[in-house]
């Protein structure tokens, strides 16, 4: 996966919006695969904490709260290559003509 570390030319702040060429946009798709698995297996063991330990409420709020700052982490990483969350491991990536969607684990690219 270094390939895909190695595509990543511009780290966007989050606040502001940035537009891709079709090849720009497939160098990202990599790295949102990289990002967006990592995220799903940590969400998996903090559902399945969260399931097993529901009724300890003070055990089930703290890992909640790890569940929120993991899909937060998960937002502001996918925002920072300058593409848009826009539901877990989605992404609309803004291009010239028009928008691509990516959905993990795809490897493509679909218009929107």
């Amino acid at each position: 996966m270094e390939h895909a570390i190695d595509n990543v030319r511009h780290i966007t702040p989050l606040n502001q919006s940035r537009t891709f060429t079709h090849e720009e946009a497939l160098e990202l798709i990599p790295l949102l695969q990289l990002i967006s698995s990592k995220t799903k297996r940590e969400l998996n063991v903090l559902n399945s904490q969260l399931s097993f330990l529901k009724t300890n409420t003070d055990k089930a709020q703290a890992i909640q709260e790890k569940i929120n700052h993991t899909l937060q982490s998960w937002s502001d990483k996918v925002r920072r290559l300058g593409a848009i969350p826009v539901s877990l491991c989605k992404v609309r990536i803004p291009g010239e003509d028009s928008q691509y969607l990516w959905e993990y684990p795809e490897n493509r690219l679909f218009m929107h």
